[in-house]
């Protein structure tokens, strides 16, 4: 289904029955990201998906390269689909996503997840995002091997779902504009990271990080934790990146726990 949002057309998802949980995939992903985890959580959720700005069916619009915008889409999603209040559960690039909503609009956010996310960027991941970006804005040729590469560099700890991974990202990035928006606000979290805004979030808010991740460790969680204040921290062992193919029943079943206390 497409929504009319702004300036752009959301395409979106629902299933199940309950209150709101809307969960936003991570960078060069669509909405089949949560694809494991959503049998769970819709047994006790309306869960909606959605593609983010310029990613799978989702339009490009008039992208401007910051996270205050992609946390907007999100807001007027909602608008759209006339939920007044929803708990929103973000991974990785969704986490940075659900947390600039959370601070924007606290009063549209009833709880939060974020899922191996953070809330800054050091030097030489924002060069890596800028690195990309430069590649989509000159044609490289080189971009979808790259891409592909580094697809295979975020399952490293679950080969077996490398294949249904490239799948989703080779069709979420036919059209890279998308993906070079969401990693140009990617880079911007160096010079203006989230963490002096995080005390604003108001909203209940579970954090999980697991213990192989490289991405996002969990030190990058333990700082997101530091600064909200009503926060509860996990660590998932043995699992790397991608919590949500990886360990999916453990996520469902700490998101339902936090989510329904």
């Amino acid at each position: 289904m497409l929504a009319r949002c702004n300036d752009i057309d959301v395409a979106w998802f629902e299933a199940g029955r309950g209150e709101a949980l809307i969960l936003v995939h991570g960078l060069a992903d669509d909405h089949r990201a949560w694809r494991r985890a959503l049998p769970d959580l819709m047994l006790r959720h309306r869960v909606i998906l959605y593609d983010l700005r310029g990613h799978s069916q989702t339009s490009l619009g008039n992208p401007d390269g910051t996270l205050r915008q992609l946390g907007a889409d999100l807001i007027a999603l909602m608008d759209a689909l006339g939920v007044e209040r929803a708990h929103v559960a973000g991974f990785s690039l969704g986490g940075t996503i659900a947390m600039r909503a959370a601070i924007d609009h606290p009063d549209r956010v009833g709880g939060l997840a974020l899922v191996a996310t953070s809330s800054r960027v050091g030097r030489s991941a924002a060069d890596w995002y800028r690195q990309r970006v430069e590649m989509v804005d000159r044609g490289d040729p080189e971009l979808r091997a790259t891409l592909d590469r580094d697809t295979a560099d975020v399952y490293a700890e679950s080969p077996g779902e490398l294949e249904e991974g490239l799948v989703i990202r080779r069709q979420s990035t036919a059209d890279p504009r998308g993906y070079a928006n969401a990693c140009a606000a990617m880079a911007a979290l160096n010079a203006s990271p989230l963490d002096p805004e995080l005390d604003r979030i108001t909203a209940p808010t579970l954090i999980v990080a697991s213990e192989l991740d490289r991405h996002c460790p969990p030190k990058a969680a333990e700082i997101i934790a530091a600064g909200i204040k009503s926060s509860k921290l996990e660590v998932i062992p043995d699992a790397g990146h991608q919590i949500p193919v990886e360990k999916p029943r453990e996520l469902a079943r700490s998101m339902i726990s936090f989510l329904n206390d």
